[in-house]
């Protein structure tokens, strides 16, 4: 269960405020949903088959964890705030709340409960709706993610895996993948006749493809890299020595129930791929670069909490996640880092350029002024 959490965990947030605590963020998130439960009239914080941790304990007892905790809150808020709520988030949210929930069910022990529960009061989220606002925030957050690495995408391309790409599939079933039946012969000969007579892999694979899962998708499989382990190695080993546009020859794959293979590699491009119409494919590399980046998923929920201009309560707060974001993201590149720099940059350009325009506008008041005023006094004096 931590792994599927990870998975679907992207760093990103909103914008802590009330010192009146970390707590009240949790309180205020659930607030439509379930009362914040109490321990001797305090609030409480997180809830653990340890115990309960209350406001006041966090805020009385500084402890590695607290940055943590802080950052997890920050994060929440600013993913909140920085992306839409839209049908398309909503739809992934329920998936993941449903994938969740049915791994709870499915342990009658309890444990999966009590280990997911724990997991998600670290992130910030607890109570009885803490499953359904960690889908939301989540799902906000692979928007968020996206958006920063494709529009940075030049910047990252280092971290692109080696063999990324796109690909689709066409399968064949047969009995004996050395001795093809006439029947067997006869459709291989139509398939590669509809290719050799100019019609797309896409539109063959919908016609022709014993692969269930792809025929419907017009053969397409998705994103792969030289990592992908669900693929047969001999396709796999194929699919990445083609080119964009590349169809292979019949790939053998013995089974139970021999296979052909016809592979096509759709896109070699990371930037056409993160602008595809297909969403795993998209999540499929943002994750794959947001796991090999270190501090990245940080460095992604500092920039778009510089863009909400976050205030803090006091100065520990905004050290203590300050110092917990510098930690984090202390491996990146320097052209990285330098994104944040260049936002403040054009940020104080744009205020000192505001403050200059207010300026003018107040010195062209007052000259306006100065000229009724001299005008009435004449005026006057006649």
């Amino acid at each position: 269960m931590g792994e599927f959490l990870r998975k679907y965990w992207f760093v990103s947030v909103l914008a802590v405020l009330f010192i009146g605590v970390l707590i009240y963020y949790v309180a205020d998130m659930n607030k439509d949903n379930v009362s914040t439960p109490q321990v001797d009239g305090t609030d409480v914080v997180i809830s653990t088959t340890a115990g309960n941790v209350t406001s006041s304990e966090l805020m009385d007892n500084s402890t590695v964890a607290e940055p943590g905790i802080l950052f997890s809150l920050y994060r929440n808020a600013v993913t909140d705030q920085t992306v839409e709520t839209t049908s398309e988030i909503e739809e992934q949210a329920k998936t993941m709340q449903k994938n969740l929930e049915s791994n709870i069910k499915a342990d009658a022990t309890g444990k999966t409960k009590a280990s997911i529960m724990s997991q998600l009061a670290g992130m910030g989220f607890s109570g009885d709706n803490a499953i359904a606002e960690y889908s939301k925030v989540a799902a906000k957050i692979q928007v968020l993610d996206g958006n920063f690495i494709r529009e940075h995408i030049d910047l990252l391309s280092s971290y692109v895996p080696e063999g990324a790409r796109t690909i689709s599939i066409l399968t064949m079933n047969v009995e004996d993948a050395e001795n093809l039946s006439d029947d067997e012969k006869a459709k291989q000969e139509e398939i590669q006749n509809a290719l050799d007579d100019g019609q797309s892999f896409g539109e063959v694979a919908a016609e022709y493809s014993d692969d269930t899962d792809t025929k419907d998708k017009n053969g397409f499989y998705g994103y792969i890299d030289s990592s992908n382990t669900a693929l047969d190695s001999a396709v796999l080993e194929k699919a990445l020595a083609l080119n964009a546009g590349d169809t292979s020859e019949w790939i053998t794959v013995e089974s139970s129930t021999p296979v052909l293979y016809m592979v096509h590699v759709e896109e070699t491009d990371p930037a056409k791929i993160l602008e595809s119409d297909d969403d795993t494919a998209v999540t499929n590399l943002v994750n794959t670069i947001i796991s090999k980046v270190n501090g990245l998923e940080a460095f992604i929920i500092q920039n778009a909490g510089q863009k909400l201009n976050v205030t803090f309560a006091n100065d520990e707060i905004k050290t203590q996640i300050d110092d917990y974001i510098n930690q984090q993201t202390s491996q990146l590149d320097p052209s990285i880092l330098a994104l944040n720099a260049s936002d403040d940059k054009e940020k104080d350009k744009t205020s000192s350029e505001s403050s200059a325009n207010s300026s003018e506008s107040a010195d062209s008041a007052s000259s306006q002024s100065d000229q009724t005023s001299s005008t009435a006094s004449s005026q006057e004096g006649e």
